[in-house]
């Protein structure tokens, strides 16, 4: 399969994909019942994970809430002069081909509240591009023997790259002429990648296999139409029809069933298994603890985006989870798959990874789903996102404590002495809103004195936010941002409520 992918400029995104290996299983080594592996303290997430990573991750939260303000509204009309969007070092990079139209300037403007924006001018938009990559994919295709094996598209629309290997004496392949500016570069081809006594509900991390673990658990989720409860794994590690199971005994041959696998989509290695426990957590240690990160909602993913996974492999050799996990490439195919590099040149999966959660980490120590685990190859990283995963099987939405269909990203922009300001991002995993009213209690008797994209009105503790005119609707899968200057200490209001609902 030919690889058409989105990718960041080389200025953000280097690094190589090398020696692709397997990632299923079966790792049966591991299986058995699970154990503490020491008595102690508790021990969340932000304990495994070193604090400058961590300080990296949440320092990306604004950025992240930008870019999703900006995605919104491209995605209301794409086919004009966009080319891509990344995070890139401290800022946020909109690359347009041509002068942004009055919505996307809008747009931009608003998410310049929450963190910096450069709008970027491109040689290509994005339409011009998948154009161009339509006539140069059957061409890299018709020799399997040939070194070509993928079709990257930039993110900075300055042009397409064939990704090539350096097998010796295979064929480049013969390009068309598409009048868009084309390069060959050298990349090792990725390849398929395929905890250990889970109970219900089921969280993801967990080692899950017809018998002895094979794969990883993703997510618990539930479709927020119907309910159904499900987990959310790799469509390569089984076949529908198939049963799952948890801690099995290879003494008795038994083990407890997590459910059998209902629908999954092979071009984009997605599966869900039907279940009636779905788990709001995942498991972030070894094989054989209990520590585990509560998932509070799900997140799109951007180039330059920092993110962590944590297969049943991986936990068992380091103990904790695979993090500085950088986005690189979108592809823009039939696959969608995600590509990232391990910064620090680690392995960045292992087999038996497949499936397993990858996620975004909050200041506070909770995650957000971004995908599951496919491929890897030595520090190079490849998995499917959670956004693919949800158009595949419906209105998917992790299966969070407070089950809701809206979430939160509130980020303190800046304080001093007798105040702060604050960036308000409101994510809808529900039906299309138009009209919305965001409701919040301050915890310290904090003052709202000034505000930005939104009607304010606070009565004691309460505030209540409405639209205006420009900002009115707030699409499935969408973004909208305010803000707000207060008197006080900075603090996070709770509960979020949206036109009524709490909000994650």
């Amino acid at each position: 399969m030919t690889h058409i992918r989105k990718a960041i400029t080389r200025s953000v995104v280097v690094g190589a994909v090398i020696g692709a290996t397997a990632l299923i299983g079966p790792p049966s080594v591991y299986a058995g019942s699970s154990q503490p592996e020491a008595a102690g303290t508790a021990r969340s997430l932000l304990d495994l994970i070193p604090a400058r990573t961590v300080d990296r991750m949440v320092a990306q939260a604004p950025l992240v809430d930008a870019a999703n303000v900006i995605r919104t509204a491209v995605d209301r009309s794409p086919a004009r002069g966009y080319a891509g969007i990344g995070l890139v070092g401290d800022h946020v990079t909109l690359w347009w081909k041509g002068t942004p139209p009055t919505d996307i300037a809008a747009a931009v403007t608003a998410a310049r509240r929450t963190a910096p924006v450069e709008v970027a001018g491109a040689t290509y938009s994005r339409a011009e591009l998948r154009r161009a990559a339509a006539r140069l994919t059957p061409a890299v295709e018709a020799d399997p023997a040939g070194a070509g094996h993928a079709v990257r598209l930039r993110t900075d629309g300055s042009g397409i790259e064939i990704a090539v290997d350096d097998t010796r004496g295979a064929r480049l392949p013969k390009l068309p002429d598409t009048g868009v500016r084309t390069s060959v570069v050298t990349r090792e081809r990725m390849v398929p990648r395929s905890r250990a006594n889970d109970a219900a509900p089921f969280d993801g991390g967990a080692g899950i296999g017809f018998t002895t673990p094979g794969c990883t658990a993703g997510f618990g989720v539930r479709n927020a139409t119907t309910n159904a409860g499900y987990v959310l794994t790799a469509e390569h590690c089984g076949a529908i029809g198939s049963p799952w199971h948890v801690g099995w005994n290879t003494t008795t041959g038994t083990g407890t069933l997590v459910g059998y696998a209902v629908d999954s989509n092979d071009d984009h290695d997605t599966m869900i298994i039907s279940t009636s426990s779905p788990g709001g957590h995942i498991y972030v240690g070894g094989q054989h603890d209990e520590v585990r990160a509560q998932v509070v909602g799900w997140t799109q993913v951007f180039p330059g985006q920092l993110l962590c996974q944590s297969g049943y492999t991986s936990a068992g050799e380091l103990g904790g989870p695979v993090c500085n996990l950088r986005v690189d490439y979108h592809y823009d195919d039939i696959e969608d798959l995600v590509e990232a590099t391990q910064l620090d040149g680690d392995e960045a999966a292992r087999g038996g990874d497949s499936g397993g959660p990858v996620y975004a980490v909050n200041a506070n120590g909770t995650v957000l789903a971004a995908g599951t685990t496919t491929r890897s190859a030595g520090p190079g990283f490849g998995f499917q996102d959670f956004a693919t995963a949800r158009d595949d099987y419906g209105n998917l939405v992790p299966a969070t404590v407070t089950a809701s269909t809206c979430r939160v990203s509130f980020v303190v922009t800046n304080s001093w002495s007798t105040g702060y300001s604050a960036s308000v991002t409101v994510y809808n995993d529900g039906p299309s809103v138009t009209g919305w009213s965001l409701g919040w209690t301050f915890p310290g008797g904090q003052i709202v004195q000034g505000h930005w994209n939104g009607v304010f009105q606070q009565t004691g503790a309460a505030v209540t936010v409405t639209n205006e005119g420009h900002n009115a609707t707030i699409p499935t899968g969408g973004a909208v941002n305010l803000g707000f200057t207060a008197d006080g200490s900075p603090a996070v209001p709770a509960p979020f409520t949206l036109n009524g609902t709490t909000c994650n």
